[in-house]
């Protein structure tokens, strides 16, 4: 929950007063019948009294709430500093107001998705398995972390496909310091039931057969999560090398447009130059398209090459990785001296082509654009009002598109 404003002087005694009277005056078996929401944030409620009275609060009057295990809640209203104290012994329920029926928190038990109400998630696959065992046809949740930095990212892995479904992260202050460099140290993922092999992404060499009609396969592993948002410590670094964080990409794609697009993003959290408002976090999603067609503009598309896989007829390949036809991202920007959230969604077409476009505001489009091409549910964790606002627009002017060119 948030901090309350009081000092902590003031906060300490009054909750010692609180819990004193509770105690001598409710010497009873306490049963509780409030207990804070499952994702973290403050909702509107109406609280139930055994005297019959009801009593509603809505989530803009609501400064904060603490609850006070075996005793009571206290609420905190806005422009008072003197709490509203309920006992248990009083309630007999509480309903809370959620405003985002869509969370993932609601879908999904925490204690197999343990961070699935975090706001850079995604909704979650139908199709998720919580365990490595049992899921070669399902998908997984794979979070790398670090001791010292936390989550460095999470990302959906589709065993059926041997494809990424999409990977999230946040960036801030405290975990987009450079420290280390690039450490190029590609690995399978273990974490998973079917992992991609470095074989699959197996050079063709000029001295190989049907060099001329194979070179055209070369693939690199495309990063994303990149390697440059993610430089804290070595350990951190290295996690963007696994595997599960790739996707086969055409070098002049990789290298050209959807780099150019990366460092747009790392500049959205990092320079000030690049958005009309400070960034304290920004929530990332990257991915690309790994479903047969996809819909863009009413229009049926193929959303993977049909023709051509990531080793396809190359030797040494131990899976033929699908190819997808389509990168985007999905990002989402927060400031917290205003509490207020700006979205952004850029498409990409996967081209075997160098795109030396600098005017990056043409791949723009809506998050809600973007839902209706990929089918995913994007800052599902948002409460509703606020996700339906960002996801419709983009403000051209909030994002300086100049500054990249």
């Amino acid at each position: 929950m948030k901090q309350n404003y009081m000092s902590p002087v003031a906060r300490m005694l009054e909750t010692i007063v609180f819990t004193f009277l509770c105690v001598c005056g409710y010497a009873q078996t306490i049963v509780e019948p409030a207990n804070a929401p499952e994702d973290g944030a403050i909702h509107g409620m109406t609280i139930y009294l055994k005297d019959g009275t009801q009593t509603t609060y809505t989530a803009d009057q609501l400064k904060d709430i603490t609850y006070l295990p075996g005793i009571g809640m206290k609420v905190y209203l806005k422009n008072n500093e003197t709490s509203v104290d309920y006992l248990y012994t009083q309630m007999i329920k509480v309903d809370y107001a959620y405003t985002n029926a869509n969370a993932n928190w609601k879908a999904f038990s925490k204690t197999d998705y343990p961070y699935a109400n975090r706001l850079e998630y995604p909704h979650l696959n139908t199709n998720v398995w919580p365990t490595k065992e049992g899921a070669d046809e399902k998908s997984q949740i794979i979070v790398k972390q670090t001791k010292d930095y936390g989550i460095t990212f999470s990302l959906e892995w589709d065993n059926s496909k041997v494809a990424n479904r999409w990977t999230c992260y946040t960036m801030h202050a405290g975990n987009s310091i450079e420290n280390t460099d690039r450490n190029d140290d590609f690995k399978p993922d273990e974490d998973v039931a079917i992992s991609s092999a470095l074989e699959d992404y197996k050079q063709v060499s000029s001295t190989d057969e049907n060099y001329e009609q194979l070179k055209g396969l070369n693939f690199s592993r495309g990063h994303l999560c990149p390697s440059g948002d993610r430089q804290c410590s070595v350990e951190q670094n290295k996690q963007t090398f696994f595997l599960t964080n790739m996707q086969p990409q055409w070098q002049s794609h990789n290298g050209g447009l959807w780099s150019n697009l990366e460092t747009l993003v790392n500049n959205y959290a990092k320079n000030t130059a690049f958005t009309k408002a400070l960034c304290d976090t920004l929530y990332i999603v990257k991915a690309a398209t790994i479903t047969d067609k996809v819909n863009i503009n009413g229009v049926e598309e193929d959303g993977i090459y049909p023709d051509i896989k990531c080793g396809f007829d190359i030797k040494g390949a131990i899976h033929k990785l699908l190819v997808p036809k389509f990168f985007y991202m999905a990002v989402l920007h927060y400031n917290k001296a205003t509490n207020s959230y700006q979205g952004i969604a850029f498409w990409t077409e996967h081209k075997n082509e160098n795109d030396t476009s600098k005017d990056l505001s043409k791949f723009a489009i809506t998050i809600d654009e973007l839902e209706k091409r990929t089918g995913i549910d994007f800052f599902c964790n948002l409460p509703d009002e606020i996700e339906n606002d960002v996801e419709s627009k983009v403000d051209s002017d909030f994002w300086k598109f100049t500054n990249a060119q």
